[in-house]
């Protein structure tokens, strides 16, 4: 049962990381990216996929058979309407762009704690060790992009002077000694 799990939820992320990964391409070559932090953040996300998908495609035994020619079934199948938003020809503000690309990395590094935890638990050492770097990588890029968005909307709406203040606020929030105790 493990190496059926592991095997199903590895397929799982490699196709939702090949579809963001396509439309972060597809991102890159917008009219509308003249930002050079969205810009370079693209090109790290890029590049972080590319990296992630090369590895997957090495590991022996992980995908189910099929999974590389039918990315897009079983992306639809995985996601949902969502993720049916970041699939679209972008002639979106650049803020929303990278509002997908949160929300999609968001989706991967949760794809990549459930395959960790099956990774352990089925003493599969190598794709541990693979999930959970890979897993900082992204969580990284998460950050990155949610202290690149205030500037971005600023920018859009030619509001640049509350950038600053709207990214500290925004982050200031995520400490976890701000958070809202349950009623």
């Amino acid at each position: 049962m493990q190496e059926e799990t592991l095997r199903d939820y590895t397929t799982d992320l490699y196709t939702l990381i090949k579809h963001t990964h396509k439309a972060v391409k597809t991102q890159q070559t917008s009219s509308k990216l003249t930002n050079e932090k969205a810009s370079t953040l693209l090109h790290d996300i890029d590049l972080a996929l590319s990296s992630q998908i090369e590895s997957l495609d090495q590991m022996e035994g992980l995908l189910n058979d099929g999974a590389k020619s039918t990315i897009k079934e079983s992306f639809a199948a995985f996601t949902g309407a969502i993720a049916g938003a970041i699939d679209t020809q972008r002639s979106d503000a650049v803020s929303k762009m990278l509002r997908d690309d949160y929300t999609a990395l968001s989706m991967i590094a949760t794809g990549y704690t459930m395959l960790h935890t099956v990774a352990l638990g089925a003493k599969n050492s190598e794709l541990a060790e693979f999930t959970q770097n890979s897993l900082t990588r992204i969580a990284g890029l998460i950050t990155q992009t949610s202290e690149i968005i205030p500037h971005i909307v600023a920018e859009e709406l030619d509001i640049s002077e509350v950038a600053d203040k709207a990214e500290a606020n925004t982050q200031e929030s995520w400490k976890p000694e701000n958070f809202l105790e349950e009623a």
